[in-house]
């Protein structure tokens, strides 16, 4: 039942501060002036730098107290919220961590959320999450949440008696659901991956409430040249159609007096003509759609490149050119629309950084980073090189050497993979291509790097498919290489490391009995499924098996490195000269003032380490630093 105790102009925070500062587990809910149409777009309301904090709500089961923060100072309540005894229940938490660190320079560290342990407990199985549905789901309870929006643009008005009701509400509901949660995550044994991803919280963020310095000049060169290569690739494609293509609709001769000559028809930019040219010349491959299941003609990259190999051998030599030259103007207008000066509108008014948002657990554990999306930024020099440190600062950047193969062969106990790293071989896809071409098996590491280059990309495509579940035709698909060559390859890898084949045949017969994949052998993470309907779904479920564990342990490794360098930088009072400011699945970026960068090179090459020794016990995880001026990894 609620009992809620209201606190504003001319009350004293004496009461609500003496009942709360014994307490071992309150809730904690803020409501903002939430601006969904205002002059920066929808984002405004969740921004820390561009919404105010007007209620805090704090309380445990017995009472709720809610603050009007705007006529009442709220100092007395610091110790109760930075005690690192006392446990903060709340709904999507981190919203609450930026706004009282941006407001009020408060930390909060000792955290529980309710919609992230709800996501853990459910975890592939696509369940509703926000607090609403949660409501209804343990409590059968139905809140309007419409209230919420009527805090908008509240600025001095006083509170409705509804209005402080339902702040109320939002304090004493989490409270009730995290009991319920606990329940359930004893029963599937997941309180150990619960522990990390709370752990975690903060470390997110920081991330997001810091954000990334931006180099506009560097980004807009970038574009520039990209658009020059857009602009020369379509002369080429035109130039292509025009010499070989002429007698055909797609061409046609320019009788006036400015532009003699043929003129080619297709706009490249529509994948409709694209495709009306590729069919014309019976190179454009079909698909079946994932969502109407219908199979229609397609340009997609990957389809694309396999439809040369594998689905059409015949195909001749002027039309794979025609079909290379298109795709790498494909990538090229992707670059030039995702990255191009529309970019400019993720930088936040007010830091002039750019700051994403990070959503923590995707299907594997892995974390995802939307608006922008700096997952997505192409690993070279001319796009991360515009994600610089700001003045008399530079960038740690830090990764994992081989994360992925690495925990492959912990958890395989592959011998031969397993000698290679005990024995420090060198270069891991050499040594796979060694494996697969008899005509390799005596050829030295690094010559197989230096004089065999194609088959060492083979061998490393072959690898990155298989253990994500991929069979022969997946190589072949993804390396460009015919049917034939793809099965060879596959065959050959699990000829030369039968122990991965047991493993993956063990993890995909356990999945499919248990009902659920069991991610993360440490903190339990499992990923649960519905009984598989056909033999496609099947199929499914037997690929994830054998991708999600290691992708989730990736995942959980990087996580706790940042819980470890977190806590490092608070327990060497390093706060103030080091943030993380990304992290890209293995890798952690650290903005650090330059004086202290060495240091923290260091310490997050340690942090990392020590992450990584909780998993991999028979092969460790070594982890590689970087100094620079921008983002260079």
């Amino acid at each position: 039942m609620l009992n809620y105790k209201y606190i504003g102009e001319g009350t004293s925070m004496e009461d609500c501060v003496n009942y709360l500062k014994n307490k071992e587990v309150l809730s904690l809910d803020i409501e903002t002036t939430r601006k969904y149409n205002g002059k920066y777009g929808d984002k405004e309301g969740l921004d820390p730098y561009l919404s105010k904090i007007v209620m805090l709500q704090i309380g445990d089961k017995n009472t709720q107290f809610v603050i009007d923060v705007r006529t009442v100072d709220i100092k007395l309540l610091y110790p109760v919220l930075v005690n690192p005894n006392v446990l903060l229940v709340g709904q999507n938490i981190k919203f609450e961590y930026k706004h009282l660190l941006h407001n009020y320079n408060i930390k909060i560290n000792n955290l529980y959320d309710t919609m992230i342990v709800e996501q853990i407990l459910h975890n592939g199985l696509n369940v509703p999450v926000s607090l609403k549905e949660l409501n209804k789901k343990y409590l059968d309870i139905t809140v309007d949440k419409s209230t919420r929006l009527e805090f908008a643009n509240i600025k001095d008005k006083p509170f409705t008696e509804r209005q402080i009701e339902y702040g109320a509400e939002d304090v004493l509901y989490p409270l009730l659901i995290r009991d319920k949660q606990l329940e359930d995550a004893k029963l599937k044994e997941v309180i150990s991956c619960i522990n990390l991803e709370m752990k975690f919280i903060p470390v997110l963020g920081d991330m997001e409430y810091i954000g990334m310095t931006f180099s506009k000049n560097t980004w807009t060169n970038t574009y520039i040249n990209n658009l020059e290569n857009q602009k020369k690739l379509i002369k080429k494609l035109d130039d292509f159609v025009i010499t070989n293509f002429m007698k055909t609709n797609f061409v046609s001769k320019q009788l006036d007096l400015f532009d003699s000559g043929f003129k080619c028809l297709v706009q490249w930019s529509s994948p409709k003509q694209t495709i009306d040219l590729f069919r014309y010349l019976n190179i454009c491959p079909q698909e079946v759609s994932k969502t109407t299941k219908i199979k229609s003609y397609t340009v997609n990259a990957k389809v694309l490149m396999s439809s040369m190999t594998t689905t059409n051998k015949e195909i001749s030599e002027t039309l794979k050119e025609l079909i290379l030259l298109y795709l790498e103007y494909k990538e090229t207008s992707q670059a030039c629309n995702t990255f191009g000066i529309k970019f400019f509108k993720h930088i936040n008014p007010i830091t002039n950084r750019i700051h994403s948002n990070y959503k923590q657990i995707l299907n594997t554990g892995r974390i995802s980073s939307s608006n922008p999306n700096l997952q997505n930024i192409p690993a070279i020099k001319e796009f991360r090189s515009a994600f610089i440190a700001k003045d008399n600062y530079k960038i740690v950047n830090a990764d994992y050497a081989g994360q992925e193969q690495i925990i492959l062969a912990n958890k395989s106990n592959d011998k031969d993979l397993l000698y290679f790293y005990k024995q420090g071989l060198g270069d891991m896809h050499s040594y796979i291509a060694s494996k697969i071409y008899p005509e390799l098996a005596d050829v030295p590491l690094a010559d197989i790097k230096k004089y065999h280059k194609d088959k060492r990309q083979v061998a490393k495509g072959a690898g990155f498919a298989i253990n994500y579940g991929g069979n022969g035709f997946t190589i072949a698909k993804n390396l460009g290489i015919d049917a034939e060559e793809g099965e060879f390859v596959y065959n050959a890898y699990f000829k030369a490391f039968p122990g991965l084949k047991k493993y993956f045949k063990k993890v995909q017969k356990e999945s499919l009995s248990r009902g659920y994949i069991l991610i993360d052998n440490i903190t339990g993470r499992k990923n649960w499924f519905e009984s598989p309907k056909n033999k496609m779904e099947k199929s499914s479920i037997e690929r994830a098996a054998l991708n999600f564990p290691i992708q989730g342990e990736a995942g959980s490794i990087t996580k706790l490195a940042g819980i470890y360098f977190r806590r490092e930088l608070i327990s060497n009072k390093l706060e103030d000269v080091a943030n993380i400011t990304n992290i890209v699945h293995d890798e952690i970026n650290v903005e650090v003032r330059e004086d202290y960068s060495a240091q923290i090179a260091k310490l997050l090459e340690q942090s990392m380490e020590k992450a990584g020794d909780l998993w991999c016990k028979t092969i460790k995880l070594k982890a590689e630093a970087a100094i620079s001026d921008y983002w260079t990894h």
